[in-house]
């Protein structure tokens, strides 16, 4: 008994077979042309996510420059302080970032983003900035890791180069806390006294791991607490395409190449 289906198309029948599959060669052929699309589609999406990434970082560092903002001028002027885990913990610091919030405040309370209503832990962190592997690693003390993609500007006092002490010239841009933490040596920066701020980096992104992918020289640092030295090793990342993510002193950020953070015209407050 033939089972077969007959259909009439324009007068004509037409014989047609249900059960009919797919021959080997016309299944390669279209897994073929399945794996060919993925191959061109996967790169394009690929970058529309960096760049997705990037911007969201951009989105970070303008948030956190408009927060410090807001902070110099409810406090007369003056940069927040350095954060700097050699410095200890300051209510001054710009960023809450120790990990024990049962000594020490959340990051969610730091000075530059207590007056933003979207402060949370995700606007320190550029998503691309995954790893803690190499943070974890470098801790030597009881300040926890550093989580987080950014830091501030901080050139700190000078030295005396004949009995090796600091001095009191702040060459900025972070306010410098040092001493007892009851009875503070304190030694502000104003932003007044800086020279181009349109072209100075305030807030820079730098390397949170030794990946060649995020890392540009292996002279430089991964980041370890709230401020960037560029002098002692700090350096910026290359996570965006080559490139690292920066606010300058005017609030404005950009993304620059990581020998831009080299040269001490583009951080140093006095040049």
């Amino acid at each position: 008994m033939n089972c077969a289906k007959q259909i009439s198309i324009g007068g004509f029948r037409r014989r047609m077979n249900p059960g009919r599959a797919f021959t080997l060669i016309e299944l390669l052929v279209v897994i073929a042309i399945i794996a060919i699309l993925a191959a061109l589609l996967l790169p394009v999406l690929s970058r529309a996510k960096d760049k997705a990434h990037q911007t969201r970082c951009l989105n970070n560092l303008k948030q956190l420059g408009m927060g410090m903002m807001m902070y110099i001028h409810d406090n007369e002027d003056a940069f927040p302080g350095l954060a700097s885990r050699h410095n200890g913990y300051r209510p001054e610091d710009w960023i809450y970032w120790r990990t024990d919030t049962a000594l020490y405040p959340p990051v969610e309370k730091s000075p530059i983003v207590a007056q933003i209503g979207s402060a949370n832990r995700a606007l320190f962190r550029c998503p691309t900035d995954r790893s803690d592997v190499d943070r974890l690693d470098q801790v030597t003390d009881d300040h926890g890791p550093y989580l987080y993609s950014y830091s501030f500007t901080g050139y700190g006092l000078d030295l005396n180069a004949t009995w090796g002490l600091e001095g009191n010239n702040n060459f900025g841009m972070a306010s410098v806390i040092t001493g007892d933490i009851d009875h503070p040596k304190v030694s502000l920066f104003k932003l007044s006294t800086l020279r181009n701020p349109a072209l100075k980096i305030m807030l820079a992104e730098e390397p949170g791991s030794t990946n060649p992918k995020d890392q540009p020289n292996p002279e430089h640092v991964v980041i370890q607490d709230g401020r960037w030295m560029p002098q002692a090793g700090d350096g910026l990342t290359i996570r965006h395409g080559g490139k690292g993510n920066v606010t300058f002193a005017d609030g404005h950020v950009q993304t620059v190449d990581w020998r831009f953070g080299t040269n001490q015209v583009n951080s140093r407050a006095d040049l």
